[in-house]
């Protein structure tokens, strides 16, 4: 596509903000469904190595948005935002402080304070610039007895700017994703801009997608090791796993479906795979038994596209991939507040067009 047509696409997409954006997995989510993230930040070097390479759209940042202002926030906008005013923001602050599977959790966890800093940017930016929606996505952990009252916070405080509030429950298997992986949604409308909004959060319709579905017919992987190079990688690259060194790889312990302690759950072809959140480089074990999966493996059962390229160290790009919001999840979340802001107000591209100002937001 020539650069002028890229320009022409581009200004037909309705501009976002992207917080906490990780490997962009619910970015490219919103993309598809007609939306741009013209500036995405995040604290993780390799996150945003990778954002850029699949993203070469957006401006790109790494921060950690527990020190920036929301004030910053705006002058990083309006330094790469052509005088647009964003329409929304999205983002999930890091899940790590509230899953029921962090046996070592600690209310003073400094990224459990970072639900309330996104809060503070939605209201700054609600000021500023009148966004009319925002997006929140984390574990459901943040619904338990031990995190509810900061669950409850960051909705009051969005409440108090503005926003009425939508939130449920939802799970990527029913977005024809293969994977088992419920997460909370909270969807916030601009009541000023909005007051007769509809919306509700999708929760999908499909069949369960086995994991046959996405992982039958692909190569064997490389295994990793020291000074492995992007040549000694072929199919793609992050098709790379870890060298199998457990005796219960050889001797037939591990067999479809079994469940052996925290770091051996095996995947069975004819189903869904458990939730791909791999602490510990605790990865699910493929079908055959005979090894653990490969980053691009779980990325495919995550629904990311083969074209997409994780980043960084192997570790890091387990990190990246477990922590990723599924883009067939982030896509029907997106097409459902485009329709809702299309028939509230009409004309959405236009609208938030005519908003663009040349002194910035």
């Amino acid at each position: 596509m020539s650069s002028k047509n890229w320009d022409r696409l581009h200004s037909t997409l309705v501009p976002i903000l992207s917080l906490f954006s990780g490997a962009g997995g619910m970015d490219l989510g919103f993309y598809r469904a007609g939306f741009m993230a013209l500036l995405a930040i995040d604290i993780s070097p390799a996150a945003v190595k990778t954002y850029k390479r699949n993203h070469p759209h957006a401006r790109v940042e790494c921060l950690d948005l527990s020190q920036v202002q929301a004030e910053e926030l705006v002058e990083l906008w309006n330094s790469c935002s052509g005088g647009q005013a964003p329409v929304g923001i999205v983002g999930g602050p890091p899940c790590q402080a509230f899953s029921v599977s962090n046996v070592r959790q600690s209310p003073d966890d400094p990224r459990a304070q970072l639900v309330v800093r996104y809060a503070e940017i939605i209201r700054v930016f609600a000021e500023r610039a009148g966004i009319a929606f925002f997006v929140f996505e984390n574990v459901p952990g943040l619904l338990g007895k031990r995190h509810r009252d900061r669950y409850e916070l960051f909705k009051k405080l969005c409440r108090h700017a503005g926003f009425r509030i939508y939130e449920k429950l939802i799970d990527a298997v029913n977005f024809g994703v293969p994977q088992y992986r419920p997460r909370i949604f909270v969807v916030g409308f601009n009541e000023n801009l909005l007051p007769d909004i509809e919306f509700e959060i999708p929760e999908g319709d499909s069949e369960p997608v086995p994991v046959s579905a996405v992982l039958q017919g692909l190569p064997e992987p490389a295994y990793y090791r020291p000074g492995l190079k992007p040549g000694d990688i072929p199919f793609h690259p992050n098709h790379v796993t870890q060298r199998p060194k457990s005796e219960k790889f050889r001797n037939g312990s591990l067999v479809p479906g079994k469940v052996v302690g925290r770091s051996f759950r095996v995947l069975r072809w004819d189903a869904p795979s458990w939730t791909v959140a791999y602490g510990h480089r605790e990865v699910h074990i493929h079908p055959g038994g005979h090894r653990r999966l490969s980053v691009l493996e779980a990325m495919l059962l995550q629904g990311f596209p083969p074209s997409y390229v994780l980043e960084g160290t192997l570790s890091q790009q387990i990190t990246l991939v477990s922590d990723a919001v599924p883009p067939p999840v982030g896509e029907a979340v997106a097409r459902a507040i485009a329709q809702a802001l299309e028939k509230a107000r009409g004309g959405l591209v236009e609208k938030w067009q005519a908003l663009a100002a040349p002194g910035g937001i």
